[in-house]
C-alpha cells in the first residue's frame, strides 16, 4: 500500500466508485461492449465477506478496465478520448509531474478524493519489449500478461447508476482476477500489500473458500499463465514469515484491530488448504 494510502480506503468511496463506473459503461456506449472490470474493484462484486471480524471489504482506490482489443475494430474506438473527457476524465500526469500519461485518467470532483481509471490489454501484442499499445488516438493501454483469461472466463454483476435502472459489466472471475493479482504482487518494484490483501480475501471468501478456489483451478491446470501466477503462492505466501503473509496480517491489524499472531494464522491457513506443492 502505498505511503499515507491506508485511511483513504472506504466504503463510502467505494460506492462512489461503481457510481462512476456505471457512468463510464453509460458514456462510452458500444465501446463499452469489449470492457471487463480487472483491478480491486472486482473483489467487492466478486465475492461476499464471510469473515465477521472483517465487517467490510477494505475497498479500492481506483478503477481498472481491460480492453478486448482487436487492431481491426480500431475505429470503433475513434472517439474514446473525446467521451472519456465528456465524462470528466482527463489523462494523469507521471508522478514527478513532468509528463502526461495515455493509459491513465483522473477524474476530480470537489471535496471527494479523484477517481483514477487505467486501461490494460492483454501482453501478447507485439511488439512484446513496448509496455504500452495505442488502442485509439491519444489513448493507450498497459499490455499486462493474463489479461486474455478474462475474455474467456468472466461472470456479470449489476451495479447501480445514479437515479437510473442497473447496470451490467462484465467483471474477472476468480482465477483470471487471481492471475492479474498475482504477477502484479509479483513485482517488487510495485508491490502493494493491498493486492497481497485481494489476493487472500477473494480466496477465503469465495464459495466454499479454498476448496472451491482449488475446483476452479483444475480448469486452467494446463494454462501457462496461470501455473506462472501460482508460483508466487509459495513463494510468498508459504509461512508465517513469507512476506504476503505479513503485508495482509498488517492490514488486518491496523485496520481491523486483530492480533498479530492470530492474523497471521488466519492468512495463511487459505493458502495451505489450496496445498499447491
Amino acid at each position: 500500500m502505498r505511503s499515507g494510502e491506508f485511511d483513504e480506503y472506504s466504503a463510502t468511496h467505494l460506492e462512489r466508485l461503481k457510481y462512476i463506473l456505471a457512468d463510464i459503461y453509460s458514456g462510452l456506449g458500444r465501446i463499452s461492449d469489449d470492457l471487463y472490470l480487472v483491478g480491486g474493484l472486482v473483489a467487492d462484486l466478486l465475492v461476499r465477506n464471510k469473515l465477521v471480524y472483517l465487517k467490510e471489504y477494505l475497498g479500492t482506490l481506483d478503477i481498472d478496465l481491460a480492453l478486448k482489443f482487436a487492431v481491426r475494430g480500431k475505429s470503433k474506438l475513434s472517439g474514446f478520448y473525446r467521451k472519456l473527457r465528456e465524462i470528466g476524465f482527463e489523462k494523469q500526469k507521471t508522478a514527478d509531474g513532468s509528463d502526461i500519461m495515455s493509459h491513465s485518467f483522473i477524474k476530480y470532483e470537489g471535496g471527494y478524493k479523484p477517481v483514477v481509471l487505467d486501461l490494460l490489454i492483454d501482453d501478447k501484442f507485439k511488439p512484446k519489449a513496448d509496455k504500452l499499445k495505442e488502442i485509439a488516438p491519444g489513448v493507450e493501454a498497459v499490455k499486462f500478461r493474463g489479461v486474455c483469461l478474462v475474455f474467456k472466463d468472466f461472470l456479470v454483476r449489476q451495479i447501480k447508476r445514479r437515479d437510473e435502472h442497473p447496470l451490467e459489466i462484465k467483471i474477472a472471475n476468480i482465477i483470471p482476477f487471481l492471475t492479474l493479482k498475482l504477477f502484479a504482487y509479483a513485482n517488487r518494484v510495485s508491490r502493494l500489500n493491498k493486492d497481497a490483501f485481494d489476493i487472500w480475501y477473494v480466496i477465503v471468501n469465495y464459495k466454499e473458500g479454498p476448496d472451491s478456489v482449488r475446483e476452479e483451478l483444475i480448469k486452467y491446470k494446463d494454462n501457462a499463465d496461470v501455473k506462472e501466477a501460482l508460483k508466487v503462492i509459495p513463494a510468498l505466501f508459504g509461512e508465517e514469515t513469507s512476506e504476503g503473509v505479513r503485508d495482509v496480517g498488517n492490514i488486518l491489524v491496523r485496520r481491523y484491530g486483530l492480533d498479530i499472531n492470530f492474523a497471521r494464522r488466519e492468512v495463511l491457513a487459505p493458502f495451505q488448504k489450496l496445498d499447491l506443492r
